[in-house]
């Protein structure tokens, strides 16, 4: 049996050419899907913005370095480009039995007292002194066994470091730690004020150990 044609070459021609046209549309929309979607953010359930593509972005908690810096005053009596010159300088001066040397960057201060507020330093124009406004990060004494510097430097009570001391567990101490506890027993011992306990063991823990960290 023999059929006859049923559509014209036009109909054939213009049919082959709107489906290429189809083709090349749906091609041009997935490409602009994909390139849209390229780098694109979604929140993830915490609420933080994790990338589509690579693994999310690790953030460094500041939670614990945050509880590990301290807001200080000092009460300053000069700074000095040597260790020498200041140590020096505190002993031709009688009245600074209890000052200490800070060495911060480039500079060795002489410190007599260091507060938890700019009330507790009294300063004088006679003497030449003024309060020095700084703040400590102690994260690093933790790995000497002085994790609880921090803590003692908040204080401000002698009795609250002694507390601390009679309260520390004998039986899990490391060497480490039973040294820093030595530490307190000396310093509650050799002064009871508060400001100069706070004075000398930053002094210590910053040049001895190096594990305070001075902010101006």
């Amino acid at each position: 049996m023999k059929f006859g044609k049923r559509y014209s070459k036009a109909t054939v021609l213009m049919a082959m050419l709107h489906g290429v046209a189809v083709g090349v549309v749906a091609v041009v929309v997935v490409g602009l899907i994909l390139f849209m979607m390229k780098g694109k953010e979604v929140p993830s359930a915490n609420g933080q913005e994790v990338p589509t593509v690579g693994p999310a972005p690790i953030e460094a908690s500041s939670e614990d370095a945050s509880k590990k810096v301290l807001p200080l005053f000092a009460k300053q009596h000069g700074a000095f480009s040597t260790a020498e010159a200041a140590t020096l300088f505190i002993t031709e001066d009688p009245a600074l039995a209890k000052a200490a040397v800070i060495h911060a960057g480039d500079n060795y201060f002489v410190w007599s007292a260091v507060g938890l507020t700019s009330d507790e330093i009294e300063t004088s124009e006679y003497e030449g002194t003024y309060r020095k406004a700084f703040s400590v990060n102690t994260l690093a004494c933790g790995a000497i066994g002085a994790g609880e510097l921090q803590k003692v430097l908040a204080s401000t009570e002698i009795d609250q470091i002694k507390n601390l001391v009679e309260k520390k567990d004998t039986a899990n101490t490391s060497e480490n730690v039973t040294e820093f506890y030595k530490n307190m027993t000396v310093m509650t011992a050799f002064t009871k004020d508060m400001r100069v306990v706070r004075l000398q063991l930053l002094a210590h823990y910053s040049s001895t150990n190096s594990c305070v960290k001075f902010v101006f």
